[in-house]
């Protein structure tokens, strides 16, 4: 409840000072486009069409691109590409539709996606002054002097989200419900990413019990937790960044009242930072300083405690035409007891061997040494079914692997949406 009360002040004075509207600002330099993308990577897509500008509200969009996806008779996708011209553009529309056969690996597919969307575009870019630089591939720079000064912001990079769920279910004898909300902020430049997350859920399960005398009593079992992340990191070079995490916590189900901390980091990227998108070896190391204040006595005899941690993480993640793989290695230990240590290992990999062959492969692996938030008042019964509260354990895993076969006619395409 301690960091709901210093969190909630902060979460209003930003939503309700927020600007609530925006003003259109055309400028001749280049289109701006609104990305309604249903089913795509749309990181990928902004990170490789640079001579537009993609802005998240529809009202100062000249273009409104939604993309759609819909599977095939012969097992691939069709997506359906739909521009509609704002603005000054208004009633010029266009539409784009192209297959992706079943064969086709992530790569090649989101590469086919943003051929479609640029030839699309073009059809919009005949006023603009970026017209000039466009060949068959874009040959200029939309970070130019020029573009900077004609394209005003009046949110200065920055952009909000806000969301509130309530989840519930039942029957005679039993029930439960969930409140979930969030806020999230983030400004994100080619110098500076700046994140902040918040995030609360309560969930109640209940239960209708007879007791001997044939009355019935409710038992009602509450788990509530908080989150709060944030992150400010500051791009050194093309394969050098530092900045630093702060967390924030308070959970029922793991034993914190309050649970703060910041982490200062550096981290190293192998391949420049540009090439994110189809391969990666990232390497990153920092210090974690930590204040937990836990609701029951732990195991360990502690009702509060400062910490430090270290923590590497190693992460690898390669997209090719024929696949791709990822894996990531996180290791930390409390430097107060070095036996205090976590492992964990992920890894995830889906190759075509052939046209008509694939092969899926994932698995985790963690080693935990390190729980010192378990209380020392133990687990009722309905603290284990219910997963009330955090349970001792020396490892987790899971894992998959699956093959995929394709073979017949791969020459129909129509798409039927009956049924």
């Amino acid at each position: 409840m301690l960091l709901k009360q210093r969190l909630l002040p902060l979460f209003l004075l930003i939503f309700f000072t927020v600007p609530t509207s925006l003003v259109a600002q055309i400028n001749n330099s280049t289109l701006t486009v609104y990305l309604d993308c249903r089913s795509c990577n749309e990181t990928f897509i902004r990170s490789e069409i640079d001579f537009v500008n993609f802005v998240r509200d529809q009202s100062v969009a000249e273009v409104q691109l939604l993309i759609t996806s819909q599977g095939t008779g012969g097992g691939g996708r069709q997506f359906t590409l739909e521009f509609f011209g704002l603005a000054q553009y208004d009633e010029l529309d266009n539409k784009l539709i192209f297959i992706s056969p079943q064969a086709d690996t992530d790569e090649l597919r989101r590469n086919r996606l943003v051929k479609y969307i640029k030839l699309g575009l073009v059809n919009y870019l005949s006023e603009k002054d970026v017209i000039d630089q466009l060949e068959v591939n874009f040959i200029g720079s939309n970070d130019s002097e020029d573009n900077n000064r004609i394209i005003k912001d009046p949110w200065n990079g920055w952009n909000f989200d806000v969301g509130f769920g309530f989840d519930f279910s039942g029957e005679q004898k039993e029930g439960d419900y969930e409140i979930e909300s969030n806020f999230r902020a983030r400004k994100i430049t080619e110098e500076w990413k700046v994140q902040a997350n918040y995030e609360y859920s309560y969930n109640n399960q209940f239960f209708v019990r007879e007791d001997s005398q044939g009355e019935d009593s409710t038992a009602n079992f509450i788990r509530t937790q908080q989150n709060f992340f944030g992150l400010i990191a500051k791009s050194l070079s093309d394969h050098w960044t530092a900045g630093a995490y702060i967390n924030g916590l308070s959970s029922t189900q793991r034993n914190y009242d309050l649970q703060v901390g910041i982490a200062p980091s550096i981290e190293y990227s192998i391949f420049p930072y540009s090439e994110f998108a189809r391969r990666e070896i990232i390497f990153r190391y920092g210090v974690l300083a930590q204040q937990n204040t836990y609701t029951d006595t732990t195991i360990f005899n502690k009702k509060e405690e400062f910490l430090f941690r270290q923590n590497l993480n190693i992460q690898a993640n390669f997209t090719q035409p024929w696949g791709g793989i990822f894996g990531r290695v996180e290791a930390g230990n409390y430097l107060h007891d070095f036996s205090k240590n976590s492992l964990e290992v992920r890894f995830r990999v889906n190759m075509r061997i052939s046209r008509s062959f694939s092969f899926f492969l994932s698995g985790r692996y963690e080693r935990i040494n390190d729980q010192l938030s378990i209380s020392s008042e133990g687990l009722s019964d309905e603290d284990i079914f219910l997963n009330l509260k955090q349970q001792a354990t020396s490892y987790r895993y899971g894992g998959f692997v699956g093959l995929e076969f394709n073979f017949g006619s791969i020459y129909n395409n129509v798409v039927n949406s009956r049924f």
